[in-house]
């Protein structure tokens, strides 16, 4: 996928799109990326039950559709973007939509039954009203699965998947100032991490074009038992159609 964009946004107002006035942008507004791990080969029917069952019962309930589709960091990823006047009215909304006899008797089995697992991350939408931009609801969504990853490579030691999401010219900054390459990177993943229960919370996105720049806050639970936090800062770029991670800065308390 290419893309024209130029100057940078916020990703989440970049998907300002589902309120029509300005009058309606409110603070409060808030912004649910969800992106599913599809069970292999299930892709294309997911997508029929989404578009020909799900998407008109959502709009029955008054639930804003923004973006959906396949994700391009991989063959087996689906994203969808909803948005919500406020956090109180996703939740009121969603409890209805899942309570429902229309879900419940209609396509949820069939759509359960693509699903492997699933993320959600909700931000705050901002008031810059922008025209539909399916491009950038398509990165936003694959770069949110990509941090993801991130985060549960980083407490699972998995290499592998390191292997796949660097850019070969890979550098982080470590919290004791220390600098190190790909090479060193995966050396140190496929040690014991030395902390559980990572998170990453107030998850921020702002697309540059064919950059990305990730900011977010940490909790974990270190060695000796004791709670720990910190903030981390990836650079993404876009490398002949593909995401990779291209900088990484790491501190923690």
């Amino acid at each position: 996928m290419r893309t024209t964009r130029s100057g940078w946004a916020r990703a989440a107002l970049l998907l300002g799109l589902a309120m029509p006035h300005a009058a309606e942008a409110e603070t409060g507004r808030v912004v649910e990326i969800r992106s599913y791990n599809l069970k292999p080969g299930t892709r294309d029917r997911f997508h029929r039950l989404f578009e020909e069952e799900a998407q008109p019962l959502l709009r029955r309930f008054g639930i804003a559709v923004v973006a959906y589709g396949a994700s391009l960091h991989d063959a087996d990823s689906y994203y969808l973007v909803r948005a919500f006047p406020s956090l109180e009215d996703r939740q009121r909304k969603e409890d209805a939509f899942y309570g429902s006899d229309g879900w419940k008797t209609g396509p949820r089995e069939a759509v359960l039954a693509c699903i492997d697992s699933y993320t959600t991350v909700v931000v705050k939408a901002g008031t810059l009203k922008l025209e539909g931009d399916p491009d950038a609801a398509a990165d936003l969504a694959a770069l949110v699965a990509l941090n993801q990853d991130y985060i549960r490579s980083v407490q699972t030691s998995d290499v592998r998947r390191f292997q796949e999401i660097l850019s070969d010219d890979f550098l982080c900054s470590l919290p004791d100032g220390s600098l190190i390459d790909r090479r060193r990177f995966l050396e140190r993943t496929a040690q014991p991490p030395g902390i559980t229960e990572l998170q990453a919370h107030d998850v921020d996105v702002r697309l540059m074009g064919d950059f990305a720049i990730v900011h977010a806050r940490t909790t974990f639970t270190a060695s000796n038992g004791r709670s720990g936090s910190g903030r981390y800062t990836d650079v993404w770029a876009r490398r002949n159609g593909r995401w990779l991670a291209v900088s990484a800065h790491v501190t923690r308390n």
